[in-house]
């Protein structure tokens, strides 16, 4: 069995820095969930990204995020991070990098006959990467050579699940759905469609639960717990892949 936790869309604000939409509760909160993922014996957590919100400048949003990345890793679980437009407000995309110290912001892995994809959403149209604020936040792309790169990920059909900061599908009636959806969704999706073996998409962006199956695969939205007034077990769950089929908090995804 694997487990692992989530989380998404903590804005986390150095207190007194408190704005509408965000709180420097969420760092507290964050964690107690990775508390509960050691407990539970998590083999690795996920962030979906929007871990940060602005700091006095660059240099203190670049402190905040690299003391919240080492306060994480006291728990012994390593934590992977989907990166949300919120992360690159104030940070370039060569600050992010070198706070993760990796040469690329997507990246697969693979646990015991499964295979796990963190997707890097935050690029805009014209290809070029979010920094600095470069980008107008409803337009997330997944890039030209990621879209190839997930292509040869899933050539070989090993069953995969997948991490993402904006959405892969959201639900069409919602008037403002393509503002949380990448801007090259239907492509995107096309493409894990036809491969076969993704079971789950989990995303954030829209801050509250939502669960779809859409051709026969779950895309899950992660909630933020900015929209709670404490910490709730919801806003940090545990997901648990099973022979057939997967938990979460120990409820059947079907």
């Amino acid at each position: 069995m694997i487990k692992f936790g989530l989380f998404s869309d903590l804005h986390y604000s150095l207190p007194g820095a408190e704005q509408r939409g965000n709180s420097s509760r969420a760092f507290d909160d964050s964690m107690k969930g990775m508390a509960r993922f050691a407990s539970e014996k998590a083999d690795f957590a996920v962030s979906l990204g929007d871990n940060i919100q602005p700091a006095e400048n660059a240099a203190g949003q670049y402190a905040q995020l690299k003391n919240m990345l080492t306060a994480w890793s006291k728990y012994g679980i390593p934590v992977h991070l989907s990166h949300g437009n919120h992360d690159f407000q104030q940070l370039s995309l060569s600050d992010m990098m070198e706070i993760q110290q990796t040469d690329r912001t997507y990246y697969g892995f693979d646990l015991r006959g499964s295979r796990f994809l963190i997707l890097d959403s935050c690029f805009n149209p014209d290809g070029t990467h979010f920094s600095e604020d470069n980008f107008d936040w409803r337009f997330g792309k997944i890039s030209d050579d990621q879209v190839e790169w997930l292509k040869a990920k899933l050539s070989d059909k090993m069953r995969t699940f997948v991490f993402c900061h904006y959405n892969l599908y959201f639900d069409p009636e919602y008037e403002y759905a393509d503002w949380y959806q990448v801007t090259n969704k239907e492509e995107v999706r096309s493409i894990m469609e036809s491969a076969g073996c993704v079971e789950a998409v989990f995303q954030g962006h829209f801050h509250s639960s939502r669960r779809f199956v859409l051709n026969n695969i779950h895309y899950i939205n992660i909630p933020s717990p900015i929209l709670s007034d404490n910490f709730s077990p919801d806003d940090f769950p545990i997901v648990e892949i099973l022979e057939n089929g997967f938990l979460m908090n120990g409820e059947k995804m079907v």
